[in-house]
């Protein structure tokens, strides 16, 4: 097997395990970060491997791996879909909870307490 084989069969596998990655993930945030930083060193892996193969085979690869690619990618926009309905719910929840203080800010002045006498 020469080297270029060798390095292709590594990129092979090494797409398939980030498409296993992202096609058995669970839809969860904390699941979404922990396939993102997999996910990275990855595609740093890919990319190194890249360096050592000709313009030509890397343009073989990709189309012969279209589809994977493709599939990866979908599951990519999905998790940040997901990421950013969570990052909308905190949000909203944020402003709920200010909107609260806010309110009980109005009602209750710390600097100056009021007392009313009702004898007078």
């Amino acid at each position: 097997m020469s080297q270029s084989n060798h390095f292709l069969e590594k990129k092979k596998s090494l797409l398939f395990d980030l498409f296993n990655l992202y096609e058995n993930h669970s839809y969860s945030l904390d699941s979404a970060f922990e396939i993102f930083q997999e996910a990275e060193n990855i595609h740093k892996e890919i990319t190194q491997l890249d360096m050592e193969l000709s313009d030509v085979e890397k343009e073989h690869f990709t189309e012969t791996y279209r589809e994977v690619w493709e599939a990866i990618i979908q599951k990519h926009r999905e998790m940040m879909a997901l990421i950013n309905v969570e990052n909308t719910l905190l949000r909203n929840q944020m402003t709920q909870v200010n909107k609260k203080d806010q309110v009980i800010h109005s009602y209750i002045d710390k600097n100056q307490s009021m007392f009313i006498d009702r004898q007078a």
